[in-house]
């Protein structure tokens, strides 16, 4: 054995001397070009470099490691000289060469002392020295390449070189040097050991958070991954200063950053020294990417979470063992995330909610949009352990949920959905009616939409998904709460949304077992059904009011008002003497006559009182207005609300006594002339539907004509027109049943409308005139009355001849009717006036009709 190391020494011995051989040889060669390096011209300083360079590392016959060691010791100091040559092109083939040379070599212990130091002063300057951005990169590729090339221990001794060279080439201008000086950080810190690296890390955040915001994305990923190495590798003190800006790069615009920075994230939380301590910082910004727009990078944040989740779970084994084999089985679901991940969040929750909770009120859209997302990611993973935290997080979700941003509202909605799904009713329903009753004025405050809607719509959603047998007990409080005046008769329309939401969730929730708070909640929806003003609101109404009937075992929502709406009159008969036309009571009564179809015929003992004792003339008009509107549309089919029990002819006399006729004097002003039109309007469906007759009316009959005259001569047309109207009905009912003296009082307000400005007035009258004639009694006495028929004959004759042909063939028919009460006496009076007419025709047509008559009575 002896003589075969000694054979290998000798061996060794001549091989290395046959290499030093080769290395003077060629150094001789070279001398001239390593001198030409300091030459004052810029040509031959480069054929220098160039020559040096195919004499060595380009040889075609390429020198072994031992000989170029030896060359490169020997040309190193002339050519880092070159690396700040006034040229650029010599630098970078000096560079150029440096890096071959260090790419073929082993040992750089003779090496780096010169190199490192050169690099820095071109590299670590205040003020940028080397002008060339292609110089720079390379320069830093060089440092880059070193950490490949390089071992621990010849690079660990120059930490505050490379430091100092990286802490300024992150800021450089030029992003692929940026990019190359991120790569140097990860390559170093995994090169060298931690404890090493710890010293100097910190000063590398400061300069990798600047650039943290740069314009290109690549900039942005590969200095993510120098942060994340630095913190992993290095100290983790700087995490608290970096924080605000990782999270404007959750919310960065490219999908590869924010990929980036989730998966940065993850491995923090599992492998971080000192992990446990920066978790309630860290979890926030790693959930986040369950927030994200595009489904790959939830994916990601949810598959990476929950890889957490389980190293959280193995690492704390004994701790979580019984929760392991006891899971809730009515909460476990393939979406349920796993144990460790909820515990994760649960021990930090009280930690991370209230900032969450300031950045949800922030002045920033996108921060108000994130928070709240963010919040129902840790309410799903918090489950019941938030319920020790429900006194903060409520005032919260009222103000989120009020936001002007939809998408916050909605998300803090979807919040409190969570919540009511995990806390139990007897915690929260106390708390949320509390604040329903403050907001809506009970607690001496104002209500408002954005308040007590809020309010509204936080509950609402709790109750989607609260569990059915812990909410029963507490139904009877919430339905007796929410039928307070000051919240259900509210008109704000987000409020009357959220309540009719709360009923729907009441009845989904609760089923048949709702039965005994049904009157609560049709009063609730019916309030809501007054005073809303949207079409879309009505039909849902309606629905959720069949929906509610269902608990009878029927889809009829008739049978609801069967059931309550005596109760409801009954209430709001208590105060309608105070009633004005906002009063939402009033509003209420009008729903329930106009909606309950028959139903409104059983209950005219309660509803005709409070219709009278508000179209009372002392009340104010705008209040009569509307009821003499609602009395008239009920009055269009009588017999299928106000007559649906054939009760309603009971009270046709008070009606038209206490409600009609007094509201017919002349007043002056618009609103009393606005009030004898309606007033007459609800004389005429009336007197349309049939219901009333001759014995009904007798007694009234006198005063109903005074009054109808009064009015066919009023100032407004309407008025004027409907008069006609009603007086033709009138004349109808009556048919023969009229003395002669109230006929006779009545020819001359008709004879004046036959003067009216308005022809269609003019032609009702006409219509008018013929009932009229048809109501003389039989037998008429011609004789005695013949002044009268002659005054009447006289007064129509003018209108024969009148410039509206329609009047003038309206008039031949009255004529011809009201002739045969006197046809000599007519024709008497045609013939004198036959000359005076433009057209004589329907003269000559009255007289031969009128002649017919009287050869007929002969």
């Amino acid at each position: 054995m002896a003589q075969a190391i000694l054979r290998r020494r000798i061996s060794f011995t001549q091989h290395s001397t046959a290499e030093m051989a080769v290395a003077s040889e060629i150094l001789q060669k070279l001398q001239r070009d390593i001198n030409c390096l300091e030459d004052d011209d810029r040509s031959t300083r480069k054929r220098a470099i160039e020559k040096i360079s195919s004499e060595t590392v380009g040889r075609r016959d390429q020198l072994n490691q031992d000989e170029l060691q030896d060359l490169f010791k020997a040309i190193i100091k002339p050519l880092l000289k070159r690396f700040s040559d006034p040229v650029e092109k010599c630098r970078q083939l000096s560079i150029k060469l440096t890096s071959s040379f260090l790419s073929k070599v082993k040992n750089y212990g003779d090496i780096l002392p010169y190199l490192i130091p050169c690099v820095r002063s071109r590299l670590a300057t205040p003020e940028i020295v080397e002008p060339s951005e292609e110089i720079r990169l390379q320069l830093m590729k060089l440092l880059l390449n070193l950490c490949n090339w390089c071992s621990s221990n010849d690079l660990a001794v120059y930490l505050d070189d490379y430091v100092a060279i990286i802490q300024r080439c992150i800021v450089d201008p030029f992003p692929d040097a940026k990019k190359e000086s991120c790569n140097c950080i990860i390559a170093y810190a995994n090169l060298i050991p931690s404890e090493k690296f710890q010293l100097q890390s910190e000063s590398l955040i400061k300069p990798l958070t600047v650039s943290l915001a740069h314009q290109h994305s690549k900039v942005r990923i590969v200095c993510l991954k120098a942060i994340g190495v630095t913190l992993q590798k290095g100290s983790i003190s700087p995490l608290n200063d970096i924080l605000p800006s990782l999270a404007q790069r959750m919310l960065d615009h490219s999908p590869s950053v924010r990929s980036t920075l989730t998966e940065i994230l993850a491995n923090w939380m599992m492998n971080l020294m000192d992990r446990y301590s920066y978790f309630h910082k860290i979890l926030p910004l790693l959930l986040t990417s369950q927030t994200d727009e595009l489904p790959e990078i939830v994916e990601l944040g949810k598959k990476l979470y929950d890889k957490v989740g389980e190293q959280y779970e193995k690492e704390n084994e004994e701790e979580l063992k019984d929760q392991l084999d006891y899971e809730n089985p009515t909460l476990s679901s393939a979406s349920r995330p796993r144990l460790g991940c909820r515990v994760l969040v649960q021990r930090n929750f009280s930690k991370i909610l209230p900032a969450l909770l300031r950045d949800a009120a922030d002045w920033t859209v996108i921060s108000r949009i994130k928070s709240t997302a963010l919040l129902h990611v840790l309410l799903i993973h918090a489950e019941d352990h938030v319920t020790q935290h429900i006194g903060s997080l409520l005032p919260g979700l009222y103000k989120a949920c009020q936001d002007d941003e939809k998408v916050v509202a909605d998300q803090s909605e979807s919040c409190a959905t969570v919540v009511g799904k995990h806390v139990h009713p007897d915690i929260f329903v106390k708390l949320v009616l509390n604040a329903i009753k403050s907001a809506s004025g009970g607690g001496g405050a104002t209500a408002t939409a954005s308040s007590l809607g809020s309010c509204l719509r936080v509950f609402a959603a709790m109750l989607k998904e609260c569990d059915t047998e812990k909410l029963s007990s507490h139904l009877q409080t919430i339905c007796s709460t929410l039928c307070h005046r000051d919240i259900c008769m509210t008109e704000l329309m987000p409020c009357q949304i959220q309540l009719l939401h709360i009923v729907k969730a009441i009845i989904k929730n609760a089923g048949i077992n709702c039965k005994p708070y049904c009157k609560d909640l049709f009063k609730i929806l019916i309030y809501i059904l007054a005073l809303q003003s949207n079409e879309g609101l009505h039909n849902q109404i309606e629905e959720t009011l069949s929906e509610l009937a269902s608990c009878y075992e029927t889809n009829d929502r008739l049978h609801l008002y069967k059931l309550f709406m005596r109760d409801l009159l009954t209430e709001l008969k208590g105060d309608h003497g105070i009633w004005v036309s906002s009063s939402p009571e009033r509003y209420v009564f009008e729903c329930l006559l106009r909606s309950s179809g028959p139903v409104v015929g059983q209950m005219l003992d309660i509803a005709i009182p409070i219709l009278i004792s508000n179209l009372n003339p002392e009340k104010d008009p705008e209040l009569r207005l509307k009821f003499f509107t609602l009395f008239s549309n009920l009055l269009v089919n009588a017999n299928m609300t106000l007559n649906s029990e054939g009760t309603f002819i009971m009270y046709i006399e008070g009606v038209i006594a206490d409600a009609i006729i007094s509201n017919c004097v002349w007043k002056a002003g618009r609103a009393a002339a606005a009030m004898r039109t309606a007033a007459m309007s609800c004389l005429w469906a009336l007197l349309q539907s049939g219901l009333a007759t001759y014995e009904q009316l007798s007694d009234l009959l006198d005063e109903i004509l005074t009054k109808v005259k009064s009015c066919i001569d009023d100032d407004n047309q309407s008025t004027r027109l409907i008069s006609c109207k009603v007086l033709h009905k009138l004349l109808q009912i009556c048919e023969t049943k009229l003395d002669a003296d109230a006929l006779h009082n009545l020819y001359p307000d008709l004879l004046k409308r036959l003067d009216d400005n308005n022809n269609e007035i003019r032609v009702v009258v006409g219509k008018t005139w013929i009932t009229y004639f048809s109501s003389f009694p039989s037998p008429y006495n011609q004789s005695l009355y013949s002044a009268h028929l002659k005054a009447i004959y006289n007064g129509l004759l003018i209108h024969l001849d009148d410039p509206y042909p329609k009047i003038q063939e309206i008039v031949l028919e009255i004529l011809k009717c009201g002739g045969k009460l006197h046809p000599s006496l007519l024709k008497e009076q045609v013939e004198q006036v036959h000359h005076k007419h433009r057209v004589r025709t329907y003269c000559d047509e009255l007289i031969n009709y009128l002649q017919g008559l009287m050869n007929d009575d002969s």
